[in-house]
């Protein structure tokens, strides 16, 4: 197996992990409740879900990895670290309160 997918699919795996981690910590300690998550993260959680058992898969060497599925994962990583960045710097604070009168 080519070096770049298993670094691929271990990225994957550690941003799956990762982002269910933060949302239980959101949830456990009450900083977001069930009634707020909208719809981006539940349809996040799920293609990262399915993003996890495909890498999974190839590290197993189950299935046999091809651009299609790096390329996929990459763009995952990448979406993943820019909602980081998003909710991390303040920016959906600064956004709420320029369109809140």
């Amino acid at each position: 197996m080519n070096n770049n997918y298993r670094i691929t699919s271990w990225l994957s795996i550690i941003v799956s992990i990762g982002f269910f981690l933060l949302l239980i910590k959101e949830l456990i300690f009450g900083e977001l409740s069930l009634s707020e998550i909208a719809i981006t993260p539940i349809i996040l959680g799920i293609i990262l879900l399915i993003d996890f058992f495909i890498s999974l898969q190839i590290l197993k060497q189950k299935i046999k990895p091809n651009i299609f599925l790096q390329i996929f994962q990459i763009v995952i990583i990448i979406y993943c670290l820019y909602l980081i960045y998003y909710y991390n710097s303040g920016m959906s604070v600064k956004v709420d309160q320029v369109i809140t009168p």
